[in-house]
């Protein structure tokens, strides 16, 4: 029973940060395609998309890690997911050049990365406390 209960906590966190990408997209792209059209939308996409796996991946290391070091442990292997994905890819994407790096892949990815980073964060406390009991 146990089992099943975290697995529906980590499916439930990860329905949430879905959720908030895809609630938070619309507006975002909205703007990015004002700013640069087709490039800005499309842009917008890959940078939700980054972000959202960096936080995913974070999440899943915050729902697997269990013990008196997990919040630790959870806090730096999330972070290297959670920063390390989306700024690997915006510094690629960006130097290539092309339609990515004229919609500013960059700048969206910070807009989302600070959306996750904070709806991240808080789902990971959640599991981090019922991992903990």
């Amino acid at each position: 029973m146990s089992d099943k209960a975290d697995r529906l906590g980590w499916v439930t966190a990860c329905a949430l940060l879905t959720a908030a990408v895809v609630v938070a997209y619309p507006l975002i792209g909205w703007l990015a395609w004002r700013r640069a059209g087709t490039d800005g939308l499309v842009a917008a996409a890959v940078a939700a998309g980054v972000c959202w796996l960096g936080a995913t991946a974070a999440l899943m290391i915050a729902a697997a890690l269990k013990g008196p070091n997990a919040a630790l442990n959870s806090m730096l292997l999330g972070m290297l997911c959670r920063m390390g994905l989306p700024l690997l890819a915006g510094a690629v994407l960006s130097s290539q050049g092309g339609q990515l790096a004229a919609g500013g892949v960059f700048g969206l990815i910070v807009v989302f990365y600070l959306l996750t980073l904070v709806v991240e964060t808080l789902l990971s406390l959640r599991l981090l406390k019922s991992n903990q009991v």
